[in-house]
């Protein structure tokens, strides 16, 4: 009996980016969750209409999709699961690779002139079809993080992992 190598690699490789609403979204989703359990049974009507509202915000999400069978991709935005987004056809894919970009993030509070700003290090895995097509597959300010799902991405895609976040040196 052989055991063909193929049925190991899955044929669609479904990639979440993140979320699409920021943090501030979910949270009042959150509550709104809260407020619809609490009203249920006096405001049947509000607490469907929060709740659906609540699973709104917490399905929708982004990603990308890569159909190694059919030599496809597509970036998609997905709405209560349902995704849209166009099939892009590619002929190869000719690697992944890390990068590290560096980050400012500037705090304005109510009320003050004062501006706090801070950067840090983000880390962002990139794979790079033919025609100089590039999607962003992941971010995150760890690189170990970026760097576990990269390896499998690039074992399932069967390309190199090329990591450039030590090429810039610090001067």
């Amino acid at each position: 009996m052989s055991i063909n190598s193929e049925v190991a690699t899955p044929q669609v490789i479904k990639i979440r980016f993140g979320n699409l609403l920021p943090w501030p979204f979910h949270f009042a989703a959150a509550i709104s969750m809260l407020i619809a359990i609490l009203i249920a049974s006096e405001h049947p009507w509000t607490a469907v209409t929060l709740v659906i509202g609540s699973l709104f915000v917490f399905t929708t999400v982004e990603g990308t999709e890569i159909d190694l069978a059919n030599r496809r991709f597509r970036e998609y935005t997905s709405l209560f699961f349902f995704k849209t987004g166009q099939w892009v056809a590619y002929e190869s894919m000719e690697k992944l690779f890390v990068n590290k970009n560096k980050m400012r993030q500037k705090f304005s509070p109510s009320r003050t002139e004062l501006t706090t700003s801070f950067t840090f290090d983000e880390y962002s895995a990139f794979v790079k079809f033919d025609e100089e097509e590039i999607v962003q597959l992941i971010k995150h300010k760890k690189k170990d993080v970026v760097m576990k799902r990269a390896k499998i991405w690039s074992q399932q895609m069967n390309v190199p992992l090329y990591d450039n976040t030590e090429i810039h040196s610090h001067h």
